[in-house]
C-alpha cells in the first residue's frame, strides 16, 4: 500500500468519530420549531416513562400533528417523535 493510500485510509477511519452527532436538545428545538407546549404528555406516548421523566410539545404540519417528547432532566434531550394524521386524532376545546 502506498503512502497516499495509507493516509487516505487513516483519514477515512477518523471521519465517523469527527462527525458523531450531538444530541438534539430542547433548547435547539425551542429556538427552531414553532410549537405549542402541552400541559401533559398523552398517556399513550409515555412508553414506560412517567410524566415526571418527560415533557411534550406539539407542532402541526399539513394534516398531521407531530408530538415531540423530551427528557426533563439535564440537557433535556429529544426522546421521540410521534405523528398523528387527521383521521387519528380529535381536537377538543371544551373547558
Amino acid at each position: 500500500m502506498t503512502f497516499p493510500s495509507r493516509m487516505f485510509l487513516a483519514a477515512a477511519l477518523l471521519i465517523p468519530s469527527a462527525l458523531a452527532a450531538e444530541p438534539y436538545t430542547y433548547a435547539e428545538f425551542e429556538a427552531s420549531v414553532p410549537h405549542i407546549d402541552l400541559e401533559t404528555c398523552p398517556e399513550a406516548l409515555l412508553e414506560g416513562d412517567s410524566e415526571a421523566d418527560v415533557f411534550c410539545r406539539v407542532s402541526m404540519h399539513n394534516d398531521a400533528l407531530h408530538i415531540y417528547v423530551f427528557e426533563t432532566e439535564g440537557t433535556q434531550e429529544f426522546v421521540a417523535l410521534h405523528t398523528r394524521y387527521e383521521d387519528q386524532f380529535m381536537l377538543d376545546f371544551a373547558d
